[in-house]
């Protein structure tokens, strides 16, 4: 499988599991990796793990955190604010889907 390595983190990416977010005619890769969870828990202020598992109840907090957490691996100059301004009403929906494909993918045994 094609990785992908970024230079200054320990972060690979399996690029073959990937979610894919549009908003506003622009497409977000997500994929979640543990580095990045625990990253964004300390910038989002909550815990990521326990709101992965809770994805139909999850506070501004936590989706603003995973969708971060989830951002982060292909997009390494995303900040907090910026994934702040992504989240509206109108897209809550289609974000929350994609963050759940985006942790389907990346339980072991799991394909797109």
């Amino acid at each position: 499988m094609k990785k992908q390595s970024k230079t200054g983190s320990q972060t690979a990416v399996n690029i073959a599991k990937t979610a894919v977010l549009e908003l506003d005619g622009k497409q977000h890769r997500l994929v979640y990796d543990f580095n990045a969870i625990c990253a964004a828990e300390s910038v989002a202020g909550c815990n990521l793990l326990h709101a992965l598992e809770n994805l139909g109840d999850l506070t501004g907090m936590q989706l603003r955190g995973l969708l971060y957490a989830a951002m982060k691996p292909f997009s390494a100059d995303v900040t907090i604010e910026e994934v702040s301004v992504m989240i509206r009403l109108d897209a809550i929906g289609a974000i929350t889907k994609s963050l759940a494909e985006a942790y389907a993918l990346s339980v072991p045994g799991k394909t797109q």
